[in-house]
């Protein structure tokens, strides 16, 4: 296993301003000098890519059962490749209480999830060509007598804040659908590129301008850039072009928007600094969840850390202007996990 590191422990960024706060005089002001979001504290997962229903799935679960009870989860966020190799095809598939149910049956917390390419598979697993596909994910959301009411997934692409169910959030999630736009094609013209990006990018428009969460956060399964195998939007996997619709959402509508992108898709783990086409938003690749890899060119984006050929997730604490990430790793034969690197943002 790989280690690539810098020294770098904080960071400080801009704080996001957003357009709602100029549209809020139909809510009640806060009292005089209080914090509407002072003393509040998220905290949760973010795994990809762990839907193997192996051995190194449940290793991984297992781990995040003990941080959690250590450090205590709110939720995670499922990065994408729910459902390996192909996904499903009806919500009674057995696979998922075989990669989901089961696997992560001592977590008691929710899983906020979004579609990889290896959920939207047609002629092979992973090409992403079938987008009704992904769709019966969405469905199980619904399904009565589940074995739980962990996966959520109520749309495509969706919104959801944090803490659970305050009125004024610390944080919002925005969860986007990146497989439509990152895929080659698909035969449905619901899923054709550019009209599904124009709709997925108006609906983030309205969302990102009317949120009046501090935080905002975005995740889906492909990144923006990475150094692992699959590279950076509109260069996926060393093609020109690849990937282009996708870079353009990203590009236009969530960077220097949102404070952070978390991804998968590469089955590493990476901490990326801030690029300058994307403004002050930085990147968290985390698809190390149920299979590893190689980083194909660590030096393609600088990182304040990455390491590749492991296991492992984040672990991120958000607390008033703290952004507090930990990366652990977990090892495929023993099941031991280690928190191998610790970083904190501070808002200004």
């Amino acid at each position: 296993m790989a280690h690539y590191c810098t020294h770098l422990i904080t960071l400080t960024a801009a704080c996001v301003v957003s357009a709602a706060s100029l549209a809020m005089s139909d809510k009640p002001d806060p009292l005089p000098d209080i914090d509407p979001v002072e003393g509040k504290v998220v905290r949760f997962i973010a795994i990809g890519d762990m839907g193997t229903g192996k051995d190194g799935q449940y290793k991984v679960a297992a781990a995040m059962e003990t941080v959690c009870a250590e450090r205590g989860c709110d939720f995670a966020i499922g990065l994408g490749d729910n459902i390996y190799e192909s996904g499903v095809d009806s919500t009674n598939d057995i696979q998922f209480e075989m990669k989901f149910e089961q696997p992560y049956q001592n977590l008691t917390f929710p899983f906020y999830m979004t579609l990889g390419n290896h959920d939207n598979s047609w002629l092979i697993g992973g090409d992403g060509l079938d987008n009704d596909k992904g769709d019966i994910q969405v469905e199980y959301h619904y399904k009565r007598n589940r074995l739980s009411d962990k996966w959520q997934m109520p749309a495509r692409y969706y919104n959801f804040t944090a803490p659970l169910g305050e009125v004024e959030p610390l944080v919002e999630f925005f969860s986007l659908d990146s497989n439509p736009l990152a895929a080659v094609a698909d035969a449905d013209p619901e899923y054709w590129q550019l009209p599904y990006r124009d709709k997925q990018q108006r609906w983030l428009d309205v969302e990102l301008r009317d949120s009046n969460a501090p935080w905002k956060i975005a995740f889906a399964h492909h990144p923006f850039i990475s150094n692992g195998k699959h590279g950076n939007a509109g260069m996926y996997d060393g093609f020109p072009g690849a990937g282009v619709v996708y870079y353009k959402l990203l590009k236009n509508h969530v960077c220097d928007r949102v404070d952070v992108m978390i991804a998968g898709h590469d089955h590493d783990l990476q901490w990326l600094k801030p690029v300058e086409r994307c403004g002050k938003t930085f990147h968290i690749v985390s698809g190390a969840g149920g299979k590893t890899r190689s980083l194909k060119n660590p030096n393609k984006n600088a990182a304040y850390w990455q390491t590749d050929d492991t296991l492992g997730f984040f672990y991120i604490e958000i607390a008033g202007d703290e952004f507090r990430g930990t990366a652990y790793t977990v090892d495929a034969d023993s099941g031991e996990h280690r928190a191998e690197f610790e970083h904190t943002l501070t808002r200004q």
